[in-house]
């Protein structure tokens, strides 16, 4: 990611989230964070969409995901996430987490078929109450 993403990086959360992580915090995560690994997904030479990572040592989070609606059902989302996945390879990662709406089945079932397995639930976890599913993988 760089800078000139993050409005794309925004735009895109609002449409597929209903909310964005915000230009602020992705400007800091990409200029003060030294954990934050945010891949920038372009079909093109167009944004297409994002995965971002916090990489701390032996243990890795997805922070966000998405691929934008009309590249959606066309291998893209696995084709990023498996970008991620030998990115935290390469680094060393032994287990990587995210969250995931426990409503959003698509999601849920590309996790599923990617190896993540469920941790946890975290209750009322977002702004509609709704929950979300803690899903780990072991990459080693």
């Amino acid at each position: 990611m760089e800078e000139g993403d993050i409005a794309n990086i925004v735009a895109g959360e609002e449409d597929i989230f209903g909310k964005s992580l915000g230009f602020d915090m992705l400007y800091s995560e990409l200029k003060l964070n030294p954990y934050a690994h945010y891949l920038v997904l372009e079909i093109n030479k167009e944004f297409a969409g994002y995965i971002g990572l916090w990489i701390t040592g032996n243990n890795a989070e997805v922070v966000n995901y998405f691929v934008l609606k009309h590249y959606q059902g066309q291998g893209f989302g696995k084709l990023l996430l498996e970008f991620a996945l030998d990115l935290c390879r390469l680094c060393g990662v032994g287990l990587i987490s995210l969250e995931v709406r426990v409503d959003n089945e698509k999601a849920i079932n590309l996790y599923t078929k990617y190896g993540f397995v469920f941790s946890h639930y975290r209750r009322h976890y977002y702004d509609d109450k709704t929950d979300a599913l803690v899903l780990i993988k072991k990459l080693r």
